[in-house]
């Protein structure tokens, strides 16, 4: 299957999604993270962007929150059949640029230690730095590819040019 047949979605900050057919998620990640979830057996994957950790008491856990969006991940993924041994993941993001360095620290922490006590295999990062990502992610080959850049607004990312299928 070519990138052509496949449907591209970005996934911003406080969101994440699944799909069970092949799927580009694109993201643009800059002090928070990207984690990926993909199910080598089954070819499906998931893509969750998380700027927060720390849920304090009496808040109200979201997509937002590390702590939430990464198990809530892994547990959709596994509804379909998956074993945690047949998923492996990939962490992106934690950049400090004009951030706390222990608070983008603490976000990309906490999704390792979710990950590691879910027995999760990260099996590529590339986190840290002062630079944001633009990441785009197949949900059938679970590969992803990561651009390092200071641009990381909306109006930068453009993933229709970057899988050459732009129309014009």
């Amino acid at each position: 299957m070519n990138y052509l047949e496949k449907k591209s979605y970005i996934i911003q900050a406080g969101y994440l999604a699944i799909s069970t057919k092949p799927a580009n998620f694109c993201a643009v990640c800059g002090s928070g993270v990207v984690v990926i979830i993909w199910d080598r057996l089954r070819r499906t994957g998931g893509m969750a962007h998380c700027i927060l950790s720390g849920i304090k008491t009496g808040e109200k856990p979201t997509n937002y929150h590390s702590e939430y969006a990464v198990p809530r991940l892994a547990f959709e993924i596994l509804r379909n059949n998956s074993d945690t041994s047949e998923l492996e993941a990939q962490l992106f993001g934690g950049a400090v640029e004009n951030h706390s360095f222990k608070k983008t620290r603490h976000i990309v922490n906490s999704a390792r230690k979710i990950l590691r006590k879910m027995r999760i295999n990260v099996v590529s990062e590339d986190v840290g730095g002062i630079v944001g990502r633009k990441v785009i992610f197949n949900t059938f080959s679970g590969e992803a590819m990561v651009l390092k850049t200071k641009l990381i607004r909306r109006s930068d990312w453009a993933p229709e040019y970057w899988l050459g299928y732009a129309k014009g």
